[in-house]
């Protein structure tokens, strides 16, 4: 009997850690992290998906742009287009904001459990997978909406389906879409998407499993798809003028990221700091505690590195010009985890091909081994967990504004003006569901070309700093509890205060 489950658990063990990876991704996705408060960006994104859908334009007047200015220096759309979807279906609210990614997210295990069979064999695969299963970085960039974080998952799903598509024409022509919905996903790695596709597919060529008629029919495809983005790389170089259509927008941003890209010796260092401690100093990033796919992996990374130099699979070919395009993207831009997502899936394959070898290394000890192995791992993300869902998700209440929504539904009960301060806009504007026309029409900002656009007032609403008027009878006042200079100053206008989370509300009198 025991063997009969054990050899059932073997046969189906892809499927059972799948699973589990999915119940990791999906179980509160609304309420964790943070209580279902959502991060600026996060809110920013929701409320952009929110104003599309409800009222045909952007918050800055935008109908269906393929860049989103959000902050003044863009955001990708593939998101909010996501969000418009399970926003219509589920209603404005943080399951129907998250659940996109944490779909994605679960699709990743399984495209990259299919990706790494063909580029490698079922075993490396298998424990590929696992580990990204278990990654604390994988579980926390799949339960909440970043933009950026798109990217991983849809450019796996790529690959994948680059490499299988064996000059099948629908297939190739499903291949091209995706990719170029990767493209669309997250602008960073435009830069290097040229070579881990054509690199890609270089090999393929090389190694006869495509025709140069089925590059050609992908590049065309691929072309047409991503050509909009191409106009508005013209658009903000300022070669032509902006595109405003009722069925689609090409946005010039208030501010161009295009001096991002600095190559310097410094991104080296911090490069490799950070992926060997498995902390970038971000705490929705990843935890000092667990890293991002556990310290102990460092281990078999190094392993995994040193065997595939040794044995030379050549199949392998593609993940290393997948790490290789990581560590030029690491070296050109400021490093952090959200911004060089696209390596922890090659490091991953490493480490996974790390444990592979030290499996088929101990052949007398091999069930054993394999044993411990999977105890480590397990008992780890058991721990994670259980940080995670906990300590961890309370701990977020500032990076996530705990409070913020009640705050501003109780300060939308008076009729006076809302004074706003220690709260960033994209969360009054997601929590307050306000009209995005009356938002363009009314909104004054600080600084019309900043980098982040600071909001000075729109209707209804102000952010400059009350501190040095009156009170205003009416009006309704919002700040952090531990704002000292704000809470005296309403002390002293003897206004009533009520608290929600980390924010004081107060109306004068």
């Amino acid at each position: 009997m025991i063997d009969k489950v054990t050899r059932n658990i073997l046969k189906n063990r892809i499927i059972i850690i799948i699973l589990i990876g999915c119940v990791l991704r999906l179980a509160f996705v609304g309420k964790i992290p943070a209580n279902n408060n959502y991060f600026r960006d996060e809110a920013f994104s929701a409320y952009e998906a929110y104003s599309m859908l409800n009222y045909g334009m952007d918050s800055h007047g935008y109908h269906n742009p393929v860049y989103m200015e959000t902050w003044g220096s863009g955001m990708s759309a593939v998101q909010c287009y996501f969000q418009m979807i399970f926003i219509k279906i589920l209603g404005f609210n943080s399951v129907a904001v998250r659940l996109p990614q944490a779909i994605l997210g679960c699709a990743t295990l399984l495209f990259f459990y299919l990706l790494l069979k063909e580029l490698a064999n079922e075993q490396v695969a298998f424990w590929s997978t696992l580990v990204l299963t278990v990654s604390p970085w994988h579980i926390n960039m799949s339960r909440w909406g970043l933009d950026c974080n798109y990217y991983v998952g849809f450019v796996t799903i790529a690959l994948y389906l680059i490499i299988t598509s064996r000059n099948v024409w629908w297939k190739t022509i499903i291949a091209a879409v995706i990719t170029a919905i990767a493209i669309y996903s997250y602008a960073s790695p435009w830069v290097i998407m040229p070579v881990l596709v054509y690199g890609t597919l270089i090999y393929l060529f090389v190694k006869k499993e495509i025709s140069l008629k089925s590059i050609i029919l992908f590049t065309i495809i691929l072309g047409v798809l991503v050509s909009p983005l191409l106009l508005f790389v013209l658009v903000n170089l300022d070669v032509i003028g902006e595109i405003k259509t009722g069925f689609i927008s090409i946005p010039r941003l208030s501010y161009f990221r295009s001096g991002d890209v600095k190559p310097s010796l410094k991104n080296v260092g911090t490069l490799i700091k950070y992926f060997w401690t498995q902390y970038d100093y971000v705490s929705f990033d990843a935890t000092r505690i667990f890293g991002t796919y556990y310290i102990f992996s460092n281990l078999f990374l190094v392993i995994g590195l040193i065997v595939s130099v040794v044995k030379r699979n050549a199949k392998a070919i593609v993940m290393w010009i997948w790490f290789a395009c990581g560590i030029f993207m690491g070296l050109s831009i400021e490093t952090n985890f959200q911004r060089l997502n696209i390596l922890f899936l090659p490091l991953i394959f490493f480490i996974g091909t790390g444990i592979t070898f030290v499996i088929d290394w101990v052949k007398k000890y091999k069930k054993a081994t394999v044993a411990v192995i999977t105890a480590l791992y397990g008992v780890s993300v058991i721990l994670f967990a259980g940080y995670y869902f906990t300590d961890y998700n309370e701990m977020m209440d500032r990076v996530w504004p705990a409070g913020a929504e009640a705050a501003i539904q109780f300060a939308m009960q008076y009729d006076g003006t809302i004074h706003v301060s220690g709260m960033r806009h994209p969360i009054v504007l997601c929590y307050s569901k306000y009209p995005v026309d009356k938002y363009v029409e009314t909104v004054e900002y600080e600084d019309d070309h900043a980098k982040f656009l600071q909001p000075i007032r729109w209707e209804g609403y102000d952010f400059t700093d009350y501190t040095v008027n009156d009170a205003v009878s009416g009006d309704v006042y919002i700040c952090l509890i531990d704002s000292t200079e704000d809470v005296e100053w309403m002390q002293t206008k003897d206004m009533s205060f009520a608290q929600f989370g980390m924010y004081y509300v107060a109306v004068a009198n």
